[in-house]
């Protein structure tokens, strides 16, 4: 007693008893307040040592009265006994705590451990919230569990404490979400040789059920057991309810079987847990066979059980099983209440059944059962889904007369569906009733009756209801300003959306995901796709992450832009932002692919997409197959769709559509009308748009007659009715055949049938009067609609074919004047007027002022004012346009090659000609074989045969053509500029290499020789061609026949003449004139001259023949006549 005199000598040294923490602990020992066994006197009589002379009660009376008025000097003159400690003690020893820790000077061990020491007293005196409250303060102090276990475990032995207090320290931690912790502090009882309680552990077991697959409970049960900690009931059930959410129904049901060996049988809370997550994982069949089991082992289902299942059911559609598991209920005597009821009802309800809902009200009241606010709530908003408001009103009505006052939900409902129905006369009238009876309109009645506003156009008096909402003190959520936002994006109000987003800041919320998420998809529908890039790096910037249906929306909306590959990069940067792009993403961009006619691409991106396991759909292969089709590789597109039909579902109506429009587009008529039958074959039905894209290609292929009959066997069979885009194309496709009665005829009949022609039909028309060559006729069909741009262009076009200069600038000039900006065909149309009217100069100076304005100018437009220049000679301004074209980015053609080769060609800038040809080779474009053959041509004109052999060469080595053309056209370049020797030479040099010239090569050296008067050689040029095994053709035979005639050797002239007429030519003018000039010149009779006058009469060349002319006579009179045929052909 000796210490406890020093320490407690005066209240003054009360401070060090903090300083010295093992005496404290010493004496709170010895004055009993942790020790629950009472130490008996070894004497009888122990009053004698009590100074006060008080026993029990009266002694810790005496202390707390002491420790009351701080008396503590008193407690060194007291003999103590332990006793247990009642809540008293708690209290004293918090009272004790309370005080210290307001003195100065503490040291944060001797707090520590005086936290300690209460928390045992406390857990002794069985004052467990005071003792968690101080545990919390304990978990807050140390980062460790093993800091507060350490110290707990420091003060256990002097505090004769007992494990509870870890017990308390677990749910501690459990309750703050620090699982790990509480295992920890499991882990550490353990090397202490303590154990929690089951419930403790329970506890634990359940929290790791809940930690969402970040722990297992299964190694936490196997310390469990190792440790000799007894499951119980409540154990199984965790485990049995752990397996249940993995779908494991097979462990489940063997831990079951296990409980009831282990003497645990399952209770109906068991039953319950495993019905439960049967019915939530769908599997109602085996719920209703465990509720028989259950019978069968003595668990009866209650109602809640039965509840559990209905409510299942009803949640997944499956309302009718529910009612029947109801009647099953009655049978067993198991009587259902009105939450059994109010399931069914709403079940019912959701499924649009509100009749089977309404007969269950009925028999609802017919049990005795009341129904309350949630019955009426479901059936009224049953009614008003269906569009029923008079029965809406009438359940409304009806729970009132049940006594029933409607609440606020019960006006949201009718409020709600009210306004998504546009019955807003009738919402108002209730809004107003609930404000005269007092019933508060609370933030989700108005943000229904908003949004009810906005999704049928009423803006700005969703704008007043919100304005009416925050006069009431409600404040709208994000939920509120998204339906406005919502509503009035879809009209394209963006400047108010821009407001609003500029509320929302005011009122300290911040744009949510879906906020950001609606003004994208708005804004990409609008085709701003700017602005939808911007407000994404905005929400980026917030730290929203954007979902899957945003990415989707700008992946897609990119790609109707054109920028696929823009659209491809940015899914790439979808997935390093940890978002994977799932099948609609892939879908986007094989379908923007496919749009541009980009297959390979197209298959690649599907490749990758069945690489990460996502399953193709039919959208899949339509983008495949549009972009096979689109690129113009129709045999792969049908292989493709016939590969197609091995997988389920995935060809359809649509995809033979694709393939057939195209077929149609490429005039392949007869592919397309064979797809047709093949699809019918196949139980295809064709549609609407199969047989109007089949009529399209067969009036644009002026087969307007099969397209008729085609039509008329579909409209009689029912598969086709008549629309405005059939009648369209067949008025099309008779004024482009010429058929201007017909196409007037099917637009009369288009107005017959009712159908109201539109700006595509009256495009047309205007097109068929620009054909017909009464252009002036369309100013009837342009007061009935207002021009568009194709209407300009065709008017422009039809104008300038016309060569009508003046009309056609009047023209464009209203065109800007009505805000129609001008496109490539209008540049196209406008220069081609100019053009036809040989104003050159006005068509360069039009071409500058369209690029200075940023209009965009074709390949077309530069080639036909190339071609033009090229005509005029112009060769520098041809040069210019073709850099000016360079420069715009716009690569030359194989059209635009050819004019400038023409054109060097003929100015004999040979050297410049070769150039270009080289340059289009290295482009990738082939030059036409007759443009190299016009330069060999002409370099043999100036001499220039080393050139002309390099380019022959050229010619055989780049495959321009095959090499007996190449070697034939160099022959014919040397003979026609009188090179006699070394075309011979090199026709020889062709036939030792076995390279069969052509028959124009063969007629070219005839002539020359003929024309040098050695017809001779021209002959045995003859022998070689048969023995080439070619044949003579019309022209060779008349170069030998004017050679023979021309020499005076009219009897071979006329054997090749006769020889001629036996290969089945027919001789022409040049013939007969060869011929009779030849006769003539003799001077002397002819036998073969009247077979020559006979066919002359046969082939209409003289009429009638007069038997008193003699045969010179009439042989004169023809050759009068083939002059003056000649002269006017070449006239």
């Amino acid at each position: 007693m000796s210490g406890c005199s020093s320490l407690f000598s005066h209240k003054n040294e009360a401070i060090s008893l903090l300083r010295l923490g093992s005496s404290i602990l010493g004496c709170f020992s010895r004055v009993g307040f942790s020790s629950g066994v009472v130490k008996q006197s070894k004497r009888d009589d122990y009053a004698s040592h009590e100074p006060f002379g008080v026993t029990g009660f009266d002694m810790e009376k005496s202390i707390y009265n002491i420790l009351t008025i701080d008396r503590w000097e008193s407690l060194n003159h007291m003999d103590y006994r332990q006793a247990r400690l009642r809540p008293v003690h708690g209290k004293l020893a918090l009272k004790f705590l309370k005080w210290v820790v307001k003195q100065p000077g503490l040291e944060p061990d001797h707090l520590l451990q005086l936290f300690c020491i209460t928390t045992h007293i406390l857990v002794r005196a069985r004052m467990y919230d005071p003792a968690r409250h101080i545990l919390k303060e304990l978990s807050w102090m140390g980062d460790k569990p093993s800091f507060v276990f350490t110290a707990l475990m420091t003060t256990y032995r002097l505090c004769n404490s007992n494990p509870a207090v870890f017990d308390i320290l677990i749910r501690v931690y459990m309750r703050e979400g620090r699982i790990q912790d509480s295992l920890e502090i499991f882990r550490l009882m353990g090397l202490y040789g303590f154990n929690p309680s089951v419930y403790t552990c329970n506890a634990m077991l359940g929290s790791i059920v809940k930690s969402d697959g970040d722990l297992s409970v299964w190694p936490f049960l196997k310390e469990m057991l190792k440790r000799k900690i007894c499951p119980d009931v409540a154990t199984f059930n965790i485990l049995i309810n752990a397996l249940c959410a993995e779908a494991n129904f097979k462990k489940s049901r063997y831990l079951m079987e296990k409980m009831e060996k282990s003497g645990y049988p399952p209770t109906i809370v068991t039953y319950n847990t495993v019905l439960h997550w049967y019915c939530k994982k769908g599997r109602f069949k085996a719920a209703i066979e465990l509720i028989d089991h259950m019978k069968s082992k003595g668990v009866d289902a209650d109602v809640c059980t039965y509840n559990m299942i209905i409510n299942d059911l009803c949640r997944n559609s499956r309302s009718a099983k529910g009612y029947l598991l109801l009647r099953k209920m009655r049978k067993r005597m198991i009587y259902p209440n009105e939450v059994t009821y109010n399931t069914l009802i709403n079940g019912f309800s959701n499924e649009g059944k509100v009749l089977i809902a309404r007969q269950l009200l009925d028999e609802m009241l017919a049990f005795g059962l009341s129904p309350n606010h949630v019955t009426f709530n479901a059936l009224t908003d049953g009614y008003i889904s269906e569009g029923n408001f008079k029965e809406a009103l009438k359940m409304f009505y009806m729970m009132e007369a049940q006594g029933l006052i409607p609440t606020e939900v019960s006006y949201g409902v009718l409020l709600d569906g009210l306004c998504k129905h546009a019955e807003f006369d009738l919402a108002r009238g209730f809004y107003m009733r609930m404000k005269r009876k007092g019933i508060s309109v609370g933030r989700i009645t108005y943000t229904g009756m908003i949004d009810g506003l906005c999704k049928n156009g009423l803006l700005d008096e969703a704008v007043k209801m919100l304005n009416e909402m925050s006069r009431d003190g409600v404040d709208p959520d994000i939920v509120t300003y998204s339906a406005l936002i919502n509503g009035f994006c879809k009209v394209g109000r963006f400047r108010t959306v821009k407001e609003i987003v500029c509320r929302v800041y005011r009122a300290g919320l911040s744009p949510n995901g879906i906020i950001y998420s609606t003004l994208i998809y708005n804004y990409c529908m609008m085709g701003c796709l700017k602005e939808a890039l911007r407000i994404y790096e905005a929400m980026i910037l917030e730290g929203d992450t954007p979902d899957h249906f945003t990415f989707n929306v700008l992946v897609s909306s990119l790609c109707k832009a054109g920028k696929v590959g823009e659209a491809e990069e940015f899914m790439r940067c979808m997935t390093s932002g940890g978002i994977l792009p799932n099948a609609v993403s892939f879908d986007c961009l094989i379908n923007g692919y496919g749009s541009s006619g980009e297959a390979l691409k197209a298959f690649s991106i599907f490749d990758e997409m069945t690489k990460v396991g996502h399953h193709p759909t039919f959208f899949t292969y339509g983008g495949l197959l549009k972009g096979l089709c689109k690129g113009g590789h129709l045999k792969e597109a049908e292989k493709f769709l016939r590969s197609l039909h091995d997988v389920p579902a995935a060809v359809d109506t649509v995809m033979y559509n694709t393939l057939l429009t195209a077929m149609c587009k490429s005039g392949n008529l007869d592919k397309a009308v064979s797809l047709f039958g093949e699809m019918v074959q196949r139980s295809v039905l064709p549609d609407s748009y199969t047989y109007t894209s089949l009529i399209s290609g067969l009036c644009k292929k002026g087969k307007t007659v099969i397209a008729t009959l085609f039509a008329k066997e579909a409209e009689a069979r029912g598969n086709l009715l008549p629309n405005e885009v059939m009648y369209t194309c067949f008025v099309d496709g008779m004024f482009k055949a010429g058929q201007w009665e017909a196409a007037f005829h099917f637009r009369e009949q288009m107005e017959k049938l009712g159908l109201a022609p539109d700006a595509v039909t009256t495009n047309v028309m205007i097109d068929g009067y620009s054909r017909m060559g009464k252009i002036e006729k369309t100013n009837d069909l342009l007061s009935e609609i207002g021009p568009n741009l194709i209407t300009y262009n065709i008017l422009l076009h039809g104008y300038s074919k016309r060569k009508d200069i003046a009309t056609t600038f009047k023209l464009y000039t209203s065109m800007i004047l009505d805000g129609v900006l001008p496109d490539k065909l209008t540049c196209h149309s406008l220069i081609l007027g100019i053009c036809e009217s040989n104003a050159l100069e006005i068509g360069l100076k039009t071409l500058k002022a369209f690029i200075c304005r940023g209009s965009e100018v074709d390949r077309r437009t530069f080639n036909m004012l190339i071609s033009k220049c090229c005509a005029n000679g112009e060769i520098s301004k041809a040069f210019d346009l073709v850099n000016v074209m360079n420069l715009l980015g716009i690569s030359l053609d194989k059209t635009t090659y050819d004019a400038v080769v023409s054109v060097l060609n003929r100015n004999h800038r040979f050297q410049e000609s070769r150039m270009v040809l080289h340059a289009m080779s290295k482009q990738g474009l082939s030059p036409d074989c007759t443009k190299y053959i016009g330069l060999l041509n002409g370099l043999c004109r100036v001499g220039d045969i080393k050139t002309a052999f390099m380019l022959k060469d050229e010619m055989i080595a780049h495959k321009t053509c095959p090499a007996n053309v190449a070697e034939s056209a160099m022959v014919r370049a040397l003979a026609k500029c009188g090179k006699a020797e070394e075309a011979t030479l090199l026709l020889r040099s062709m036939l030792k290499k076995k390279l069969v010239p052509t028959i124009a090569s063969f007629t070219t050296l005839m002539h020359m020789f003929c024309k040098n008067g050695d017809v001779t050689e021209a002959l045995e040029l003859r022998v070689v061609v048969k023995n080439c095994g070619l044949k003579l053709d019309l022209v060779s035979y008349n170069v030998l026949i004017s050679g023979l005639c021309a020499k005076g050797d009219m009897v071979a002239a006329f054997k090749l003449y006769e020889e001629m007429k036996q290969d089945g030519f027919l001789a022409n003018a040049t013939t007969y004139k060869a011929l009779v000039s030849g006769i003539l010149s003799l001077g002397t009779a002819f036998s073969g001259i009247d077979i020559i006058i006979e066919d002359l009469l046969a082939r209409g060349f003289i009429t009638s023949l007069s038997s008193s002319q003699d045969s010179n006579t009439t042989l004169t009179m023809v050759m009068e006549k083939l002059k003056a045929l000649q002269s006017h052909k070449k006239g």
